[in-house]
């Protein structure tokens, strides 16, 4: 390609000269371009390492506050079980307290163990199970561990000897060291929370058996010690099978995986989503011990519905088969196991068939794993899922005295306690042998009451110990499981004679004696506003001069007003308020004979205060309050006992109604051959049926009545007595031992026409003749005594005495 044509040259070597030197001009340029590009280099590649640093710098940035997010996010999530969660307040019944010589019947203690969820088996080794005696006469507990409000007690193997329906011995089943005391743990009755409260039941990663660990990492995460948080293979393992079957068939999720996505993240299935629990758990497997991610897993994870949604499988054990989870068997932890891949699915109550096969296949990759044998496969896979049919994993229906709990609640820890306190465990004074015997009471006499009725009569049972002021058993209903209207403590009603028990003890007071004679006849009473009362008496009849603790026996009205109006009715209704009434009072005469209204608790109450003998020590169904195993309240610590009445007065009023229960309207307990004291009461036109009476340690008050206030037909006798003596007949009664107390003297009376008297003790020998009753000694004027002498002195004083009555 030359620049030039010969033809355009003088001659040829001009033209060859002339490309040689546009050769050599292009070939300068050429030189010159790449020494400039030579020159440059050193500055290009030093910017380009430059700017790789700096990005490089830049992604460490963003890498590392993503990675401190996430790690702050972790770390701030409080993930461990024992702040992470808001739980439920858990509530208990009493500990069943068994000591020698106890009065408690084998039966009776067979009850306990079934309700508390032990197992018969031939020979006890773990915690919850028993064995029995061929003749009935012993048995051997392992009893479980169990955090007590006085501190926490480990398992213990016990052997019990019963004699005449009493424990005759208590032992160390090991050892068999003689035991003086010992406690079985308390009934689990309820959790108490909000509606968007999760429940749970927290469990710590040692209460977990071996069988259930190896359980849930084979099925789950057979790496799960291995890896850290993600396992690559079994993600391409899983994409494979899933790609092959065409459906996802598989997941490659590891524990770690699964707990940062139930805790952290939402259920979407997204790539984004993936990525972050992929990271998140990276960090939660480098922040936690593997042990705490498996503890942590096991109380987050969703495992269905109950009344509210079950998590955690400590709550799943407890709900589905009334065990805590270290007592469940193979199949039941397989069962458990097997949910977890689906908890509506497979839920067992619903789905009972797809759970069975689903568990009978965790079962068999336990057999593969050399866990169980083939003879314990076949075994386990026979057996029926086993899951208990109740709604809620409480065992006992106690709806009205839960209604009963939550009003003292809110006096105790305010309105806000369960916002407030985060894992409240209250114990109760509930007693479940109290408990049943009441809902068995009310249940079959009901029942019998409403057969041939149109409308449904009602009934309420209050049970305490008045000793302790303790509230054992609440029935608000004639149907003691109903949840609804608790009529214990919201159903005011007039009380009808149960009022003359606080009238008399006033009487006693001011000087009235048991064996004071009072006039029944017609009394006509004018009231403050000027109208005039004439009360009558049940039978309308009037029976003449008789002693004041006859007429307490046989409830006789006029009696009753005649002594009341004697001592003012201002004076009975202080002592009403004494005893624990804190209602206001209309101070008229009609007051009583109970015109007043209470509800069933407050007259248990105010009896409660009578049987202690005037010590008034308010009624309570906590005994003990703890939070995160701190104690924020403990009933025992508390000083409330106050004594409000003279005792000696209160013990004539015991006495008065011991002969209630033994010739008066409640002697149809005197079957039981027991001392008892009690009160029947019937309102105006037999509205409401009443009683109130006590042993030796239980204090029972029964309402019978309509809830529209309409006439029933029963009276206390033929009504409320009748439900406690059913309560009497399941429970058993114990005599009724009461301490005399000082400057109370048992005397005879001898009562003549309108007069009694005290007779002389050394003069007076012929004891058959007269009636024995206590009285206080400081209120004996001398003009009461009398001193014996002849024949026809007591011949004239009873003539005189005669002619007295005719002419009062």
């Amino acid at each position: 390609n030359l620049k030039c044509s010969c033809f355009c040259c003088n001659t040829l070597h001009s033209c060859i000269e002339y490309n040689r030197f546009i050769n050599m001009e292009k070939s300068e340029k050429d030189n010159k371009k790449r020494s400039q590009n030579n020159n440059k280099n050193p500055n290009y590649k030093k910017k380009v390492f430059v700017f790789s640093i700096k990005l490089s710098l830049v992604a460490f940035a963003l890498f590392a506050t993503v990675c401190m997010y996430y790690y702050s996010v972790v770390l701030n999530s409080s993930l461990e079980a024992e702040e992470k969660w808001s739980l439920p307040a858990i509530v208990y019944s009493r500990p069943l307290e068994l000591s020698v010589d106890q009065k408690i019947t084998y039966t009776q203690l067979l009850y306990e163990l079934n309700l508390l969820k032990y197992r018969k088996v031939y020979d006890p080794k773990n915690p919850g199970e028993y064995s029995e005696s061929k003749n009935k006469t012993k048995l051997v507990i392992i009893r479980r561990a169990f955090d007590f409000p006085s501190g926490r007690e480990e398992a213990r193997p016990l052997l019990l000897s019963f004699t005449n329906n009493k424990i005759a011995r208590i032992q160390d089943a090991d050892t068999l060291n003689d035991i003086d005391y010992v406690m079985l743990e308390p009934v689990l009755l309820d959790r108490l929370g909000d509606e968007e409260q999760e429940d749970r039941v927290l469990i710590k990663y040692d209460d977990l058996p071996q069988k259930f660990v190896d359980t849930l990492l084979y099925v789950e995460d057979r790496d799960f010690y291995s890896h850290y948080g993600v396992n690559p293979l079994a993600i391409l393992r899983a994409v494979y099978v899933n790609l092959k079957a065409g459906k996802r068939k598989q997941g490659g999720s590891t524990i770690t995986q699964q707990l940062v996505k139930n805790y952290f993240l939402t259920r979407e299935k997204t790539l984004d989503r993936k990525v972050r629990e992929i990271f998140m758990s990276l960090i939660v497997d480098a922040r936690y011990e593997k042990n705490e991610i498996i503890e942590m897993y096991c109380n987050e994870i969703y495992l269905g519905r109950g009344k509210r949604d079950i998590y955690g499988f400590g709550l799943a054990s407890r709900y589905y088969f009334g065990l805590p989870i270290n007592e469940l068997d193979w199949h039941q932890v397989a069962m458990l196991v097997a949910m977890i891949k689906g908890p509506s699915y497979y839920n067992p109550h619903r789905h009972p068939e797809r759970v069975k096969e689903r568990r009978d296949l965790v079962l068999k990759l336990m057999n593969q794993a050399g866990k169980i044998s083939d003879k314990e496969l076949a075994l386990y896979t026979n057996k029926p899922l086993g899951v208990v049919n109740n709604s809620d994993i409480q065992k006992m229906s106690v709806p009205s005295y839960i209604s009963l709990l939550k009003s003292e609640l809110v006096k105790l820890l305010g309105n806000d306690y369960i916002k407030n306190y985060k894992n409240l465990v209250i114990h109760t004074s509930l007693d479940p042998q109290v408990q049943i015997a009441a809902n068995k009471a009310v249940e079959s006499v009901m029942s019998s009451f409403n057969k041939n009725r149109k409308k449904k009569l009602e009934s309420a049972v209050v049970v305490s110990n008045w000793r302790t002021s303790d509230v054992l058993a609440v029935v608000g209903s004639s149907d003691p499981s109903y949840p609804g209207l608790n009529r214990v403590t919201n159903a005011k009603r007039q009380i009808g004679s149960l009022v003359k028990p606080a009238a008399y003890l006033t009487a006693f007071a001011n000087g009235w004696h048991l064996g004071s004679m009072v006039h029944d006849s017609q009394v006509t009473v004018k009231q403050k506003n000027g109208q005039l009362w004439t009360p009558k008496n049940f039978d309308n009849k009037f029976l003449g001069w008789m002693p004041l603790y006859e007429a307490f026996a046989t409830s006789r009205n006029v009696p009753m007003v005649r002594v009341g109006m004697n001592v003012k009715v201002k004076n009975v209704i202080d002592t009403l308020n004494l005893l624990g009434y804190r209602g206001s009072l209309q101070e008229v005469p009609s007051l009583l004979l109970g015109s007043m209204s209470m509800t069933p608790y407050e007259v248990n109450q105010m009896y409660s205060t009578i049987a202690r003998e005037g010590l008034f020590d308010k009624l309570s169904v906590v005994r003990a309050i703890s939070d995160k195993n701190t104690v924020i309240y403990d009933r025992a610590n508390e000083l409330r006992a106050e004594q409000v009445v003279d005792p000696r007065d209160a013990y004539l009023t015991i006495y008065g109604m011991t002969v209630v229960t033994s010739s008066g309207t409640a002697k149809l307990l005197n079957k039981y051959n027991k001392t008892l004291a009690g009160k029947t009461g019937t309102s105006n036109s037999n509205r409401d049926s009443w009683f109130s009476g006590f042993d030796n340690d239980e204090l029972v008050t029964v309402w019978v009545g309509y809830d529209d206030n309409s006439p029933t037909g029963l009276t206390g006798s033929s009504g409320a007595l009748r439900v406690y003596d059913k309560f009497a007949s399941i429970r058993g009664v114990k005599e009724l031992k009461i301490a005399k107390p000082e400057g109370v003297e048992f005397v005879n009376f001898s009562m003549i026409g309108s007069n009694s008297y005290i007779m002389d003790a050394e003069t007076c020998t012929d004891v058959d003749e007269y009636v024995e009753l206590p009285v206080r000694t400081d209120m004996v004027r001398s003009e009461q005594m009398k001193k014996c002498g002849n024949f026809f002195k007591r011949a004239y004083d009873a003539a005189e005495g005669f002619i007295q009555g005719l002419f009062y």
